[in-house]
């Protein structure tokens, strides 16, 4: 009983956090990308390799194809979500209601689904293994 109370979790570099903050899956401190998302024209600028163990972000080449499946998949539900929250919040209003929120919110969502299905897709199924220092 007394061994359970000293496992100690190394929250700081957990895999979660990794892939909410964007960080390299081998080492979990250096940043996926170049600037923060809310730069318009750069969100989608991507480190080639990691700026602190030199990892290579594209691990084959077209591995970012199945990014897009992840990025189709949080679309979706954003887009459900928002659908259903119209339906209750206004008791099923014209059509025009759902497409002119729908539509925007889903262009506004597009850095943070670009960035979350790539750091998603990485830390999943890129096949790289946690190296702490």
């Amino acid at each position: 009983m007394e061994d359970s109370t000293k496992l100690k979790l190394d929250v700081k570099h957990s895999r979660i956090q990794a892939i909410i903050e964007g960080k390299c899956p081998q080492c979990r401190e250096g940043k996926m990308f170049m600037y923060p998302f809310w730069q318009i024209t750069k969100f989608d600028k991507m480190h080639d390799n990691c700026p602190v163990c030199n990892l290579r972000f594209e691990v084959e080449p077209g591995f970012w194809y199945g990014a897009m499946f992840i990025s189709y998949g949080i679309n979706v539900g954003f887009l459900a979500f928002l659908g259903v929250a119209i339906f209750f919040i206004f008791n099923d209003p014209p059509i025009l209601y759902y497409i002119i929120p729908i539509t925007v919110l889903s262009l506004a969502a597009v850095p943070f689904n670009f960035r979350a299905s790539r750091s998603i897709f990485i830390h999943l199924f890129g096949f790289v293994k946690y190296k702490p220092r």
